[in-house]
């Protein structure tokens, strides 16, 4: 594959790579260097792809692979949600605002699971079914949804403390 065609590659699954920085880099600069490690992986493995799963399957588990490597190298650089959501500009609906409460409790529950974890609740989340989940991760349809039900039980776990202190509140 020639370099113009590797970067056109690169470019149509962009989004997949900056969501998978998103989800294990905390700081702009390891997201940029984690996603530049994707891509060197990508480009290196790339001669090697049989086309025995589609190729978006292959690129996202060269990004996973490499994330999930790079978090167990360096355990300190596993995001932190702690950041707020941008505000709206005043619009935001009190609705919306227990919306993105929710939101940044799921985030800060998934930032406790282990590399793995969050690899197969990203593609959960991103509506992927087991059998392309267990494609992506280089596991059985049956296996990922065992995993993916155990991960669940462990974030209910996880946001048990937060939903009941939210409805002694009320």
């Amino acid at each position: 594959m020639s370099e113009i065609a590797f970067e056109q590659l690169v470019y149509e699954n962009q989004a997949v790579l900056i969501k998978v920085c998103n989800i294990f880099c905390k700081i702009q600069a390891d997201k940029d260097d984690l996603f530049q490690e994707i891509t060197i992986n990508l480009w290196k493995g790339l001669p090697s792809f049989q086309g025995n799963s589609k190729l978006s399957t292959w690129i996202y588990r060269v990004s996973l692979n490499t994330a999930i490597s790079k978090s167990q190298r360096k355990r300190k650089n596993l995001i932190r949600y702690t950041e707020r959501l941008p505000e709206h500009n005043g619009l935001i609906s009190n609705e919306d605002a227990v919306d993105e409460e929710q939101i940044q409790m799921l985030y800060a529950g998934i930032e406790r699971l282990k590399p793995v974890e969050k690899a197969l609740i990203l593609l959960y989340l991103e509506e992927h079914s087991y059998s392309e989940i267990g494609d992506i991760m280089g596991i059985s349809e049956k296996n990922a949804g065992v995993k993916l039900h155990r991960i669940k039980r462990k974030l209910e776990k996880i946001l048990q403390p937060c939903t009941n202190l939210k409805t002694s509140e009320a």
